[in-house]
């Protein structure tokens, strides 16, 4: 048998459901990696899932429920067992600590964390990405959520995307419109517009659990791009969207029918999201299907807009 290189050996000890033992080394593979698969092997090929090959609808609550029960599976049954075999005196403790200190909660002893979490998907997704964030634990929690992803039979509504989830939508547009604004967005100048484009997609990516947050992504949405607009045709600070809308479409060399499109932008923006209902009355719920298209729209000009810049 010729040479085996690391990529061939992690791929026959995946498939072959087998475990390194402890110690054990492969040329190439940190000891993260290998550490992840003696307790979470999910990695691989794998077989068409069983509720596809019976024709069973879970549904998205139970998606999100089986979802739940794996992250809590993958940080108590391996990470933290992990972390004590690493140093049995302080490391479950101190990674504990950690997480609690980066979802901004008391620390109280061993299983705070746990407590803390519950059974909330909202508090698994921040968990995960808190793991992430710890340099020492980044390609376990890497390669934990990308298995726990690959295991879970329904679409549940997210992606994980550079150590943050993110609202799932059409593949496609979410690339264009997503995260390529996103990407263009990265320089210094474009920080504010940056913080606002985050703060929609986690509205959004919460929105499901709490839809009355349907109406904070618009404006923050429109606050993202009313940041851009300022930059783009350099003006005064106190100068609002509406204002700079004619402005800024030329200034991005689009036709005059985008000038339409913008108003209407800013009118939805207006009615559903930003200002009080009238008499004081609440303002209708924007739909889910509709917040999503405004987020698509304003990465369509955030897009446009810094290309044309750049």
């Amino acid at each position: 048998m010729g040479k085996v290189t690391g990529n061939v050996c992690c791929k026959l000890l995946i498939n072959k459901h087998e475990k390194p033992p402890k110690g054990y080394s492969i040329p190439g593979v940190s000891q993260s990696i290998l550490r992840s698969w003696r307790g979470f092997r999910t990695v691989g090929a794998m077989p068409t899932k069983f509720n596809e090959r019976f024709g069973i609808d879970l549904g998205v609550a139970e998606g999100k429920r089986r979802f739940v029960n794996r992250v809590l599976n993958f940080l108590f049954g391996t990470i933290m067992r992990d972390a004590d075999e690493d140093d049995p005196f302080t490391g479950k403790a101190e990674l504990e600590k950690y997480i609690c200190s980066k979802l901004g909660e008391r620390y109280a002893g061993l299983g705070s964390l746990e407590r803390l979490i519950g059974h909330d998907f909202d508090k698994c997704l921040i968990t995960i990405e808190a793991l992430f964030a710890h340099s020492e634990w980044r390609e376990h929690a890497e390669t934990g959520i990308q298995g726990i992803l690959a295991e879970t039979e329904v679409d549940i509504g997210i992606q994980w995307e550079n150590g943050q989830f993110r609202p799932a939508g059409a593949p496609a547009l979410d690339a264009a419109l997503v995260s390529d604004p996103l990407n263009l967005l990265v320089e210094p100048e474009y920080k504010g517009i940056s913080d606002a484009f985050k703060k929609g997609l986690d509205h959004f990516l919460h929105s499901t659990k709490k839809p009355a947050l349907l109406a904070d992504v618009l404006t923050d949405m429109y606050e993202s791009l009313e940041a851009l607009a300022k930059v783009v045709c350099k003006n005064e600070k106190d100068r609002d969207l509406s204002g700079n809308c004619e402005s800024f479409i030329s200034a991005v060399g689009l036709a005059d029918p985008y000038k339409r499109m913008l108003k209407e932008y800013i009118k939805y923006a207006n009615d559903f999201g930003r200002h009080a209902g009238q008499q004081g009355k609440p303002k209708p719920l924007p739909s889910r299907r509709e917040v999503e298209a405004f987020m698509y729209l304003t990465g369509l000009f955030i897009r446009v807009a810094i290309s044309k810049d750049s």
